[in-house]
């Protein structure tokens, strides 16, 4: 599955021909293995291909020479022992897989030729992947996934959503917001993350957003959000993200009555 800043700019310039305003150099890739062994026999594929591990200790990076394109090979699946996290081999340090599965579960297809595709997740699974990581990782990622999310909760409706405000489930939205279309996209990306979370990555999620829009002081992202996208109005960044707490608390409760 297709994940990162690719996946975005896929989402948003490819398809859409929105400057998402930040480029990048590396490919991420997620995969599930059964176990470690299935990861390390992969990696020889690569390498049989031509990458290269340029980084010891860093068994998920990955290079082509002959290109100089960067690829980072996350894993997911049976090899954690919780579902929750997986610990490198390498050194022991724990990486979280929140939000991975149901991304996987409900990624789009990619066409890449008449009979290759590849999955790619979903605009909705890529916040909520680097919600988890922008807390999990902070002083190394807080300023790229800080924007990335930022960007893509203020520009949601752009890539063909704008049309459900109108008809469907979520006609509801504009009144909620009183017609500003920057709290209407941030709650529909808000219910839409929740509809597709599962519960444990859903809960994670909540509790960061409501010390963000409830806290004095653990709101990073509502800090990253008024450096980038609300013009330095920290009060219109921690609103939009009240209005994805809110979006995502609504998704959980339509989630939970369709399973009825």
């Amino acid at each position: 599955m297709l994940v990162g800043a690719f996946a975005r700019d896929v989402w948003f310039w490819h398809l859409h021909g929105i400057d998402t305003e930040r480029a990048t150099e590396d490919l991420d890739i997620s995969m599930e293995f059964p176990d470690w062994n299935g990861f390390h026999a992969f990696a020889k594929v690569l390498c049989s291909l031509g990458f290269s591990q340029p980084i010891p200790g860093h068994p998920e990076k990955f290079i082509d020479p002959g290109t100089g394109q960067k690829l980072d090979l996350l894993p997911f699946g049976a090899l954690s022992q919780d579902g929750r996290a997986i610990i490198w081999p390498t050194d022991q340090s724990r990486w979280s897989i929140l939000g991975f599965d149901e991304s996987y579960q409900t990624a789009a297809f990619l066409n890449l030729t008449s009979e290759l595709a590849i999955r790619i997740a979903t605009l909705p699974a890529m916040v909520l992947l680097k919600s988890v990581a922008f807390y999990e990782r902070l002083e190394t990622r807080k300023r790229k996934d800080g924007a990335d999310i930022g960007f893509t909760l203020t520009h949601y409706l752009d890539v063909g959503n704008k049309a459900r405000l109108a008809t469907g489930v979520d006609t509801d939205i504009m009144d909620q917001v009183g017609g500003d279309i920057q709290q209407a996209s941030a709650m529909l990306l808000g219910r839409d993350m929740g509809r597709m979370a599962r519960p444990d990555t859903r809960a994670h999620i909540l509790e960061k957003l409501k010390l963000e829009t409830g806290s004095a002081t653990r709101c990073p992202l509502a800090r990253e959000i008024a450096r980038k996208v609300t013009h330095g109005d920290f009060r219109w960044a921690r609103g939009l993200l009240a209005r994805m707490l809110a979006g995502m608390e609504a998704g959980a409760r339509h989630r939970e009555a369709m399973a009825q």
